[in-house]
């Protein structure tokens, strides 16, 4: 008995040990990776390289972009010809990496083969780092979650579905759907999926701003610029991550923890909230008002008054500084008064200004506004709304549109030639006129582009509602009444895009069709457009006393990428439009 016992403890004290040394215990996700943000529209390609550089100092085990790594909307052959440009610059990384497209990166059906031949990824797939799990999904032609591809969807539920005992998910994708969905608290399917599949993290992209926030548990996550351009240019702000920016991620021991870096520098994952950054996007609108003069076009008055309304929306006192930089063109009376503004006050100031008669550029404010914690936001490069008033005179005869501008036809028509650009600076395109008469059922347009390399003038598109606004094109803004928008564009080749807006609704509604004779001709020296509009498809069913459209115009210039504004401001806000008056 005693012999037997002994034989079973000796044999104890030899299996146990060994049962401890033979399997020890796998060790949990321990790596660190990098988020790439977009590098175009707008590239700054040292800037990107700059964050390339970066990033390979700090030697991650891979990086993951976000997607718009070329500039793209181009045919097949400029396209490829992108791809080539950029992807040796990647060559910088001594790591894998992982790409997610974007809308520059696939831009129609006919390139999407193009991201797998130039890449070698796929549009959407997915892939496994030690026990972690990364997915890539596509929603390059999806500008909404309800319309990504329904296959792409199955895919990913049953991708998700499969996973086992993952340490952590992560989803790249570029277009950021989260803030208008879970993030502004409305229904939210894919925010639902990641939620019941315990996703770690949701990447994106495309804004060039930066915002984060935490949902049921998820760090969701839309990048700024990696050497896209940046937000109002090139002026950095760091206390809204308006710098250009790479996410580092660590995960150690299988826990998730992410930094925001700029060049030397690391910022909290939280250094802006969608809340914050929504108060700043929204902030100019909501906190601004600067009025200027109404005047006949091409009587510019030489002197003017600009009422300002400056709205305090924190709940802390605003002390600033309204500034001014008027050029050459304009002097203000008073280049800059201080302010102190209560919480919920208005300030009301009245600034005026001299010049020589010339509108453009016109004086430009600026005001640093401080807002949450310890954020500033810069309204700059903000100018007094002007309103332009155009007298449309009676026909006579109605213009025949066969694309040639013949003076005994458009003879005493109105005629609208001062443009300028984004920032109400002079217009860089070549010279640009339109001319405007009516009758009891019609608008007549006429446009003049003149073009000094006519050779190289974009127009490729003749399908009615295609991209045209990526071809030299003309454009209006067309409004009856405050809320209701007509956005009408024509290239060279006649070929329209239009849709209607209704501002009431927050709605846009690209189906919409107007119908319009249009006819456009070419000559050594400049393209042309007429135009017959009637009158009832732009809301004016009867001209009565004092009819009138409020308008703002547009001709783009591929060529440079100039753009001339009728009215700096191309927006849908009608009150910032000019005015067609009907004799």
């Amino acid at each position: 008995m005693k012999k037997s016992l002994l034989v079973l403890v000796l044999l104890a004290v030899v299996l146990v040990p060994a049962a401890w040394t033979a399997k020890p215990a796998a060790p949990r996700d321990n790596f660190r990776f990098a988020v790439l943000g977009d590098r175009t529209n707008m590239a700054n390609q040292k800037a990107f390289e700059m964050v390339l550089r970066d990033i390979e100092r700090l030697k991650p085990d891979f990086v993951v972009t976000v997607g718009d790594l070329i500039q793209g909307y181009k045919d097949s052959a400029g396209t490829a010809g992108d791809w080539d440009s950029i992807l040796p610059c990647l060559k910088v990384l001594s790591c894998p990496i992982y790409l997610t497209p974007g809308n520059h990166d696939i831009t129609t059906p006919n390139v999407r083969n193009l991201f797998t031949l130039k890449t070698g990824r796929k549009p959407y797939y997915s892939f496994d780092f030690q026990n972690s799990h990364f997915i890539i999904l596509d929603n390059t032609q999806s500008p909404y979650a309800d319309r990504m591809d329904p296959d792409q969807i199955k895919w990913l539920e049953k991708d998700l579905k499969a996973l086992k005992n993952k340490s952590g998910t992560y989803v790249f994708m570029h277009r950021p759907f989260w803030p208008f969905g879970v993030g502004a608290g409305r229904p939210d399917k894919l925010h639902d999926l990641f939620k019941k599949h315990q996703v770690t993290a949701v990447f994106t992209g495309h804004w060039h701003k930066y915002a984060s926030d935490v949902y049921d548990g998820i760090r969701y996550v839309v990048m700024g610029s990696s050497g896209a351009e940046l937000r109002g240019g090139a002026e950095e702000n760091v206390s809204l991550a308006n710098f250009y920016q790479y996410l580092w991620v660590t995960v150690r021991d299988g826990k998730f923890s992410p930094a925001l870096m700029r060049a030397g520098n690391t910022f909290d994952i939280g250094w802006v909230t969608l809340k914050e950054e929504t108060f700043a996007h929204n902030l100019a609108g909501k906190a601004v008002e600067l009025r200027g003069p109404s005047f006949p076009e091409g009587k510019t008055p030489r002197e003017f008054q600009a009422d300002l309304k400056l709205i305090n929306l924190t709940d802390k006192p605003i002390k600033t500084e309204v500034l001014w930089e008027t050029g050459n063109n304009w002097q203000a009376v008073s280049p800059g008064i201080e302010v102190e503004i209560a919480p919920g006050d208005t300030l009301k100031r009245s600034f005026k200004f001299k010049g020589p008669g010339t509108l453009y550029p016109l004086p430009m404010m600026r005001v640093d506004y401080p807002f949450g914690r310890d954020k500033v936001y810069t309204i700059g490069k903000y100018a007094p709304e002007v309103a332009k008033i155009i007298e449309c005179p009676w026909a006579k005869k109605a213009p025949v549109m066969d694309g040639s501008i013949e003076d005994s036809e458009w003879w005493g028509s109105a005629r609208a030639s001062e443009f300028c650009d984004y920032n109400s600076q002079p217009a860089r395109t070549d010279s640009t006129f339109f001319y405007f008469l009516h009758d009891a059922e019609n608008l007549y347009v006429a446009a003049v582009c003149r073009d000094t390399a006519l050779e190289q003038l974009r127009a490729s598109k003749t399908v009615r509602d295609d991209k045209i606004y990526d071809d030299d094109h003309i454009g209006f803004f067309l409004a009856s009444g405050r809320d209701t928008v007509y956005q009408i564009y024509v290239n060279p080749l006649g070929t329209v895009w239009d849709q209607l807006v209704d501002n009431g609704k927050n709605t846009k509604d690209e189906k919409w069709n107007g119908h319009y004779q249009i006819k456009c001709g070419r000559n050594e020296r400049e393209w042309t457009v007429e135009m017959q509009i009637p009158l009832k498809e732009i809301g004016l069913a009867k001209l009565a006393k004092n009819s009138q459209l409020r308008m703002n115009l547009r001709r783009k210039q591929q060529l440079g990428r100039e753009t001339a504004l009728w009215i700096f401001n191309w927006d849908y806000l009608t009150q910032n439009y000019g005015i067609l008056k009907f004799k």
